[in-house]
């Protein structure tokens, strides 16, 4: 963070030097303003002409000024978002502004291990700016890689982008003034000018104008055939608008996007074409934007052709280049033509944008957590070790980090320990770290060391009241798909809390111990891990030792105070603690 702190702090200092001189050239520009018009007021009170010199001379001054001070304006306000993105990039957690896209990522861990929703892993790595960014990230969390190279790639990538941190800092308050919520920025359609002789009708029309405006100017502009050509030029024009009418308004709406905001992704762009990757993910997002055009100059044709025709919506301006030149007409010719050579790229465009999005929200992820590490993907299928791992969402400073390693085939672990002692947080620790492993991030772990698989779990179940579905029959329904999955030959690392505890205590342990055998017997590969208060299931370890292994979380009694020092150890749990709870709370005697 000390390299951010540094930009920070040479934001600020350039954002009161931009203050400063702001109010200092605005003073002037009242001042000069100000003596320009009592000099104006000289000349017409003496007619001397040396006051109007002095006046004109002034007011051109206060117009440069007011160029001057409207870029100073332009530069102060990136100054202050940039500093926004800084304080972003130091908050520890976001708030998701489109939570409403999270019901398009339903698969069988999110809920369980809380990457998207409340208090999440998203809203801990997310520092997008725009929806398609956001959605992006989203879907890179919802969806695991499960190819050991590509997962290399994106750590290369990701180590890459984090040294950037200039360049993350501009980029990121780019994209913010983008305020792009939607997914494209053009609606096509099919041409509206198909052919090429209306391309003439703005030229022919204008060229007249301009010859009548000649032959008059010869004749010293006599009144009544000056009035004539006005009224002649604003009917002929009027009707050619009306007769296109339908047309116009079609091209009006292939973008929502005024030019500013063309412009701003013309900067967008243009920041991701002229920086030097050398990975081999941000090389292959480069290049997307650089070839076969470069995507800056695209958009920048674009955004001045768009920012031209809005010149005919100028209330006196526009009425003078729609009469006498067509205007909206023409450049809506032109507006089509530059939408034309660029629709079909906007999307790849849009895709990569998005995609860099999610990887500079993972590359700043990295550098902050620095005693994070870069899991090791290992070669063999049954191997996973974590050293001193612990839950990135939990204070690291406080935190009992925790072990765990196998590489025995079908290993299943079966952890006991009463409640609150730390089961489920193991459980999640293991899940959360995997999903940050299988996306090519740093993990919250000392060392760690894994075989790519798909994940499984099965910890939040609940009663589905819309479907009429018990708490059972879902818990069954999600178990089904782990079935499935293992048929399909798909291999997995199976997280599971208190199986089966929507039925009676005989049928919970008969059915968990056949699913246990079910899965030990699997030809698929799998690594388990089941948090279980049911001890008679800790008894199947001695009948399966090559691939159960029990795990606990011990309590402590301390002067009749039960706690637990949240360390993960081999063996059962000697000690439960419900009834102390429930006396603890008052809930019985």
């Amino acid at each position: 963070m000390e390299d951010y702190l540094k930009i920070e702090e040479k934001l600020q200092n350039d954002f009161n030097l931009l203050k400063s001189k702001k109010n200092k050239i605005s003073n002037i520009r009242l001042v000069a303003f100000i003596i320009s018009v009592v000099f104006f007021l000289l000349y017409v009170t003496s007619s001397n002409n040396l006051y109007l010199i002095i006046s004109s001379i002034l007011f051109i001054v206060f117009i440069v000024l007011v160029v001057k001070t409207s870029k100073i304006s332009s530069e102060l306000n990136y100054s202050i978002q940039a500093l926004e993105i800084i304080n972003q990039i130091k908050s520890d957690d976001s708030i998701d502004p489109f939570v409403e896209d999270n019901s398009q990522f339903n698969n069988v861990y999110n809920k369980d291990l809380d990457i998207l929703e409340g208090n999440s892993i998203f809203n801990r790595i997310n520092k997008t700016q725009t929806r398609i960014g956001n959605l992006q990230l989203k879907h890179f969390l919802s969806n695991l890689i499960l190819d050991k190279s590509e997962i290399i790639d994106r750590q290369n990538a990701f180590t890459e982008l984090a040294e950037k941190r200039n360049w993350i800092v501009t980029f990121l308050t780019f994209t913010k003034r983008l305020n792009m919520n939607q997914s494209s920025i053009f609606v096509f359609e099919n041409r509206v000018f198909n052919t090429n002789s209306i391309k003439l009708l703005p030229l022919i029309f204008s060229v007249l104008n301009i010859l009548c405006f000649i032959a008059l100017a010869i004749i010293s502009f006599p009144k009544e055939i000056v009035f004539y050509w006005i009224l002649g030029a604003v009917i002929i024009s009027n009707a050619i608008s009306m007769f296109y009418k339908q047309q116009l308004r079609r091209i009006a709406a292939y973008t929502t996007m005024k030019a500013d905001e063309l412009d701003n992704l013309y900067e967008v762009f243009r920041h991701i074409e002229e920086e030097k990757f050398e990975s081999k993910l941000n090389v292959e997002i480069q290049n997307t934007f650089v070839n076969p055009f470069k995507s800056s100059d695209l958009i920048k044709t674009i955004s001045s052709t768009k920012e031209t025709l809005d010149a005919a919506n100028f209330p006196i301006l526009g009425f003078v280049l729609n009469t006498f030149f067509l205007w909206r007409l023409h450049y809506s010719i032109k507006f089509e033509n530059e939408v034309q050579k660029t629709v079909h790229q906007i999307k790849p465009w849009l895709d990569e944008l998005a995609k860099l999005e999610a990887f500079v929200s993972f590359a700043i992820f990295n550098d902050k957590h620095t005693s994070f590490t870069y899991p090791e993907i290992v070669d063999e299928p049954y191997a996973l070790k974590i050293t001193n791992g612990f839950h990135l969402l939990l204070d690291e400073k406080t935190v009992v980090k925790n072990d765990f390693e196998t590489n025995r085939p079908n290993n299943i672990a079966i952890i006991t320990g009463a409640n609150m002692a730390g089961k489920s947080t193991f459980l999640r620790t293991v899940g959360t770290n995997l999903v940050l492993a299988m996306n090519g991030s740093k993990v919250s772990a000392e060392k760690m060391s894994f075989y790519p698989m798909d994940l499984f779990t099965s910890i939040r179940t609940v009663n589905n009241l819309s479907s009429g579905d018990s708490y059972f029959k879902n818990e069954i329904n999600k178990l089904k798909i782990l079935i499935e999955r293992l048929e399909n030959d798909q291999p997995q690392i199976i997280i599971l809390d208190e199986i089966l505890k929507g039925t009676n205590s005989e049928d919970k342990l008969i059915g968990s111990q056949k699913f246990l055998e079910k899965l030990i017997k699997s030809p698929t590969k799998l690594i388990g891990f089941i948090a279980t208060h049911d001890l008679e299931l800790t008894k199947m370890e001695g009948e399966n030792p090559d691939h159960i292994i029990n795990y606990c979380f011990e309590l402590k009694n301390v002067d009749n105070n039960y706690y637990s020092d949240y360390k993960l150890r081999k063996g059962t749990t000697k000690m439960m603690n419900a009834i102390f709870l429930m006396k603890q709370f008052k809930i019985i005697d």
